[in-house]
Parts: structure tokens; sequence; C-alpha cells
């Protein structure tokens, strides 16, 4: 009877052995992805700040006129979040609609510019 118990604690021992390998695994892939991001943002922002002093020194804009035009962008989905959403456009081909994520139309396959620079 021992015998047996010990093959059952052994194979539950295993099984669980594999679910941490398994955890383990996917957070070694979280924590890369995380990194790659952090490093993105990092660009983005470097960027950012850089063509805003161009923009300012070039062109005498103000911190000011900055934030409001952020504040209209940030506005254009009809909600204050900080965020670019999604919209919903018209395709300039065929006039499916389609939101701004996609690069084709799904309908006639037209390629669909982008709504904004940014966009990914």
């Amino acid at each position: 009877m021992d015998l047996l118990w010990d093959l059952h604690q052994q194979g539950q021992i295993s099984s669980a052995n594999q679910i941490a390998d398994r955890a383990a695994n996917k957070a070694e892939s979280a924590a890369a992805e995380l990194s790659r991001l952090q490093r993105r943002i990092e660009r983005l922002s470097l960027c950012c700040q850089a063509m805003w002093e161009l923009l300012r020194e070039k062109h005498g804009l103000t911190e000011d006129e900055l934030q409001s035009r952020v504040l209209e962008i940030d506005l254009r989905d009809g909600t204050t979040d900080g965020k670019m959403r999604t919209q919903i456009v018209d395709c300039p081909s065929c006039g499916s609609k389609t939101n701004t994520k996609r690069s084709l139309c799904v309908i006639c396959g037209a390629p669909l510019p982008l709504k904004h620079t940014f966009e990914v």
C-alpha cells in the first residue's frame, strides 16, 4: 500500500513541477516583453521631447498650446482618458465602415490611410 501511495505522491509532485516550470516560462516571457515595452516607451518619450523642443524653438509654440492640443486630441473619441482610441472611418475606395486599426479595407482590400502618425 505504501508503494502505491509513494507512486501517487511522485505523480503529484511531477505534475506540480511541470505546472511550476510552465509558470516560470510564462513569467520569463512576460518580463522580457515588459522590458521591450519599457525600452519602446523610453524611446518614444525621447522622440516626443525632441520634437516638442524643436517646435518650441523653431516656431515659438507654448506649453499652453501643447496642452490644449493634447486635450483636443484626447477628446476626439469623446472621452478624456489620455488615450487615442480606434475610430470608425469610411474606406476611401468602397465607402464601407472600418476602423483605424486596419491598414486594408476588409471589403475591397484597398489601403486605408492611418488616422494619425503614431497609430500602430
